[in-house]
């Protein structure tokens, strides 16, 4: 069975209002991202297993994989590199502390105007740099296609994956992602499938704006039924909503709907967020809080789940 789990920070940063919404949803696993109001990242082993663990024990929570930012800087700011390395050797065991195999990282940010050979190589070479971190630990470092990096796009995920050709150096999936990168997420699916461990599930409109799993272009539907019924997929699945701007900003916009019509993104993001209050049933001026937010994504996970496993059998 497909384990889930999410990057709860957002519903809320408070590590205890995490564990509180996880064991409603009858759930066991988090993706740490911000933790108690800090990135995971910056916590040490130390502090990590003084102040956080004794928490999730509490709750009896486990990790999924951890959501750091390792990867997610400039591809020739050396400085930052050596301060990452460090941090990695921190989650590392963390991981261990946790039992948990995977760690979230990134291709690095590149300026899309330059030449993507000639990042080719440094990425390489930083990301073995990574990997010496993880070396005769059982941890494994999840690539997740993000907007900005060198490996944004399924053919550059699929290259990088080839030439570092390392069982340490996995891919996690994010359709969402490659929608805002200008790629047709089911397309990156069949390319990438065979090669994917692990799903971040985000969905994302035409307009390049997140909504609710069901609602964009990520083909849930049909990626979940494949993987389930014909991939016999039993790995995890990570909540990451991202429809923060909904919950902040569908009342402002109703309020001052004129500005919709004078910056083109906020008329974007108005004319998403109507369709988004009519695929969930709700009212123009009915506020909608994070918490909610996650939990129509995990709703429709499950539903899209259930659905998949009926017709396994």
């Amino acid at each position: 069975m497909v384990k889930i789990s999410g990057f709860y920070d957002e519903a809320s940063s408070d590590l205890r209002e995490q564990c509180e919404l996880i064991k409603s949803f009858g759930e066991k696993y988090l993706c740490p991202r911000v933790v108690n109001g800090r990135n995971i990242s910056t916590y040490t082993a130390e502090e990590f297993e003084k102040e956080i663990k004794p928490i999730l024990d509490e709750y009896g929570i486990k990790f999924s994989s951890i959501g750091s930012p390792i990867g997610k800087i400039g591809l020739y700011d050396d400085e930052a590199y050596q301060v990452q390395l460090k941090k990695l050797e921190e989650l590392v065991k963390i991981c261990k502390i946790m039992g948990c195999k995977y760690i979230r990282m990134f291709s690095f940010h590149v300026d899309a105007k330059g030449n993507y050979d000639e990042y080719f190589p440094v990425v390489v070479k930083k990301i073995r740099g990574f990997l010496e971190k993880v070396k005769g630990t059982d941890v494994i470092l999840l690539h997740e296609n993000e907007k900005k990096i060198y490996a944004d796009t399924p053919e550059r995920v699929l290259k990088l994956y080839n030439e570092i050709n390392d069982p340490q150096f996995q891919l996690a999936f994010d359709a969402s992602n490659f929608i805002q990168c200008n790629c047709n997420a089911p397309q990156a699916y069949e390319m990438l499938k065979d090669k994917v461990v692990y799903y971040h599930i985000k969905d994302c409109s035409p307009e390049k704006v997140e909504v609710p799993i069901g609602l964009g272009e990520g083909g849930y539907e049909n990626m979940i039924h494949d993987l389930i019924v014909n991939r016999k997929y039993d790995g995890f699945m990570t909540l990451e909503p991202h429809t923060g701007k909904y919950a902040e900003a569908k009342i402002l916009f109703n309020c001052f709907w004129w500005i919709t019509w004078i910056v083109p993104y906020v008329r974007y993001w108005h004319r998403v967020f109507k369709r988004i209050d009519a695929g969930m049933g709700i009212k123009r001026w009915q506020k909608v809080d994070r918490k909610t937010i996650v939990t129509w994504q995990y709703q429709g996970l499950k539903k899209l789940l259930d659905k998949a496993y009926a017709e396994k059998e």
